[in-house]
């Protein structure tokens, strides 16, 4: 398991979450596409993370553990990560006009509309509008992974 952190002030944006891969767009339901008072589920199971898009190289080399794959993502770079919005802490909706936009939800169309709640860094775009897959993508570049204590290391 993996946490993310905001990359300016460490503090934790995520639970723990698992890498899985991600699942086509087109299987991604939105409300609009649910019966009257059903939930919509996310894109991404809560617990879960990937990475978007996929890159050829990631998909082409398998690493042993998640110490590998760490070392295997820093060196590829990120594009983006995406997650459920359950799996969220200590995140909030920017104050930032026109970040905001949606009618039912936020569509994420104006640029990242979701930042840490302690240094107030943008870290990613919510996708919660009636037409679209619900999701977030956190910015690489202001997001780290976490990783869990080495065993040997307690």
């Amino acid at each position: 398991m993996f946490v993310f952190r905001c990359r300016h002030c460490h503090g934790e944006v995520t639970g723990p979450v698992r890498e899985v891969p991600l699942p086509d767009p087109n299987d991604a339901l939105a409300p609009y596409q649910m019966g009257r008072d059903e939930p919509c589920p996310p894109r991404m199971p809560p617990g879960t993370f990937a990475y978007e898009p996929p890159r050829a190289e990631a998909s082409a080399l398998r690493p042993v553990n998640e110490w590998d794959a760490a070392v295997l993502y820093a060196k590829l770079g990120l594009t983006g990560v995406v997650l459920a919005r359950e799996d969220l802490r200590d995140v909030e909706v920017t104050d930032k006009k026109g970040r905001t936009n949606g009618c039912c939800g936020l569509d994420g169309c104006d640029g990242p509309n979701l930042v840490c709640r302690r240094c107030r860094t943008e870290i990613g775009t919510e996708e919660s509008d009636c037409w679209m897959a619900q999701q977030v993508t956190l910015i690489p570049t202001a997001v780290e992974l976490v990783l869990p204590q080495r065993p040997e290391d307690t």
